[in-house]
């Protein structure tokens, strides 16, 4: 193992979303069915994986699914991600096969809390982010349905949905291509292609609050 590495870790990815100029790239580890966040150097992007770092030793490019050994450094969480790891960012992540959602619901299984990330509201504050413990969740929803909202300036693309029976709605949608899809769209609400969603919360942004976002809808 190279020096400076603290392990090698073969990964499922389950996300390859939006943040920053970058991306946040999640998924369960092989060997234990745990969440795994892996995030850069690079405290401008808020620690994003860069383009460039998702491209395979193989050269492809990482998609959901994939299982990808990847070499961690350290743990790196924070106050409200846990799950973080710094990976090497001099070493090409090497694509190892392909799996599945059957295969992650046998590893991992749904993450099953009381509330998505605490309670039922889009964000937490400082005050009550407490009551986050987790800051990756894989579930299965109830009547989910993209809301679209298209202003002079942007079109914003969220979820809405019932866990639980209780009602959640406007979590934003970070999945690149699925909301590089609905910004076309004309603006209304449009029934979602599946019910298993990756949901991930924030970290802090400058106006104190942790959102909930839609990281990756499944199939």
């Amino acid at each position: 193992m190279k020096r400076g590495i603290l392990m090698k870790k073969d990964i499922i990815m389950l996300t390859k979303s939006d943040k920053r100029a970058g991306y946040c790239i999640a998924g369960i580890d092989v060997s234990n069915g745990e969440w795994i966040r892996l995030v850069s150097s690079n405290e401008e992007t808020e620690n994003a994986v860069p383009m460039k770092d998702i491209v395979c030793s193989n050269g492809d490019m990482v998609e959901i699914y994939d299982i990808v050994e990847v070499d961690i450094v350290k743990p790196m969480p924070t106050k409200v991600q846990p799950e973080n790891y710094l990976y090497n960012e001099n070493t090409k992540w090497v694509k190892k096969g392909k799996s599945s959602l059957d295969e992650v619901i046998t590893l991992h299984g749904y993450d099953c809390p009381e509330f998505v990330f605490g309670n039922t509201d889009k964000e937490l504050t400082e005050e009550n982010v407490d009551m986050a413990k987790d800051s990756l969740l894989l579930l299965k929803v109830s009547n989910p349905r993209y809301n679209i909202k298209v202003f002079p300036e942007r079109t914003v693309v969220q979820l809405d949905f019932f866990y639980r029976n209780c009602f959640y709605s406007y979590l934003k949608i970070t999945q690149k291509d699925l909301k590089r899809y609905y910004e076309t769209k004309p603006e209304g609400k449009y029934t979602a292609h599946t019910n298993v969603f990756v949901f991930s919360l924030t970290d802090k942004y400058k106006n104190g609050k942790y959102y909930k976002v839609v990281a990756q809808a499944l199939v």
